[in-house]
């Protein structure tokens, strides 16, 4: 029971730090991944608690991981688990005997799953960081290009032409 209250201190504790909600291009990408790392997983009732957990956990913006889990949703959680089968049947070379017509939960289907959600979540996750990463800074410097060519360029002052 000590142990049980300990763990939601922390996570209370962690939860209300304000700079794991302010946005930052660190912290957001990192909370984006992780979030859809978590979104990988088969539809479970903890995603959102999981994610949260994760983000004050390696410092990461809370709302960013916890939206981000919702890439798995009731619309897209049956084609999802479909891609991940198809993914661990390719590479642990499996024949698919229903030719991806209907599934089958026995053993291979199910290694295939969990390994196909790893693999999905293990490329995803920094993909997803690298380029929000880079697509935050590369916002930033068209946001200054066009604020500088808001204002007129100042003359410049040559020193060798002294009028």
């Amino acid at each position: 029971m000590g142990k049980r209250k300990g763990i939601r201190n922390w996570l209370a504790k962690g939860v209300v730090q304000r700079e794991l909600w302010r946005p930052s291009r660190h912290r957001v990408a990192l909370g984006l991944s992780l979030g859809v790392a978590v979104g990988m997983l088969p539809p479970l009732p903890i995603q959102t608690v999981l994610a949260i957990a994760l983000a004050v956990r390696y410092r990461a913006n809370i709302p960013a991981a916890a939206t981000a889990v919702w890439i798995s949703n009731p619309a897209t959680a049956v084609p999802l688990f479909i891609y991940q089968c198809k993914v661990g049947k390719t590479i642990f070379n499996f024949n698919d005997k229903y030719g991806g017509k209907e599934l089958d939960f026995d053993i291979q289907t199910m290694s295939s799953a969990t390994f196909g959600v790893l693999i999905s979540a293990a490329v995803l996750a920094p993909v997803v960081y690298f380029v929000v990463y880079y697509a935050w800074g590369l916002g930033i410097m068209i946001f200054y290009k066009s604020k500088k060519a808001d204002y007129p360029q100042l003359p410049q002052n040559d020193s060798n032409d002294q009028t």
